[in-house]
């Protein structure tokens, strides 16, 4: 399995403390202290499973570090911020990052995210044997995870597909934001509300511009969480 990971951060009090615990859980690391040279070195072909990125750099903002590697690339990507500000995380959130921790975070938790998503990417990148999913003018390809709606193929994340794939499979069943999030995540809850919410409102501009808005797909259970529709 591919444990190398892609670290972009310019405290390298923090980076070294990073790159040191991951080192002892049998990852490698690279590790960038600049945007334009981790850039580079993403665009020059490097093999990674996941990219650890931090917001506020010298030269080029994570922000930007983020979209060039979704441009190439669909590894999971963790935003690592000392802004406790749900602005920055939905915005990192919306340009296709996975998840996010706050600074001051845990090495243990940073650690068992990151362990979570990279199993959840080869979950995804794994050939499946199920059958095409089809709910209203929706069809759902887990194999070649390609979707549609109304005829028109859908360009979703990793993270997008598997929410669409499990609320379609199970069409008029209520989750919770809580099940939801560990359905989705394969980790406890612990009122990452925002991160599920992000992915959701996405999700669901995505499947409103495929139908010109006259279907609608994911209802949201005020209190609750969210089911698919099922007329």
């Amino acid at each position: 399995m591919n444990n190398k990971i892609f670290i972009v951060e310019d405290d390298s009090s923090i980076s070294e403390m990073v790159s040191n615990y991951l080192i002892s859980e049998d990852f490698s690391v690279d590790v960038f202290s600049d945007g334009g040279a981790a850039i580079q070195a993403f665009q020059d072909g490097n093999d990674y499973a996941l990219a650890l990125v931090d917001l506020m750099l010298p030269d080029i903002s994570g922000m930007e570090i983020i979209k060039r590697i979704r441009s190439i690339s669909t590894i999971p990507v963790i935003i690592i911020t000392a802004k406790d500000n749900d602005a920055d995380k939905s915005m990192g959130l919306n340009l296709g990052a996975d998840d996010y921790v706050v600074k001051p975070f845990s090495l243990i938790e940073l650690t068992a995210r990151i362990k979570a998503n990279i199993r959840r990417a080869a979950r995804y990148g794994s050939p499946s044997g199920q059958t095409i999913i089809r709910v209203k003018d929706l069809e759902i390809n887990p194999a070649t995870y390609m979707v549609k709606a109304a005829g028109v193929s859908l360009d979703l994340t990793r993270t997008e597909f598997e929410i669409l794939s499990l609320l379609a499979s199970n069409p008029g069943q209520a989750f919770s934001k809580e099940r939801l999030y560990e359905l989705i995540w394969k980790e406890p809850y612990f009122g990452n509300e925002n991160v599920l919410n992000t992915h959701i409102n996405r999700l669901r501009t995505k499947l409103k511009n495929a139908s010109n808005g006259n279907t609608a797909y994911i209802k949201t259970l005020w209190g609750i969480g969210y089911k698919m529709e099922e007329k």
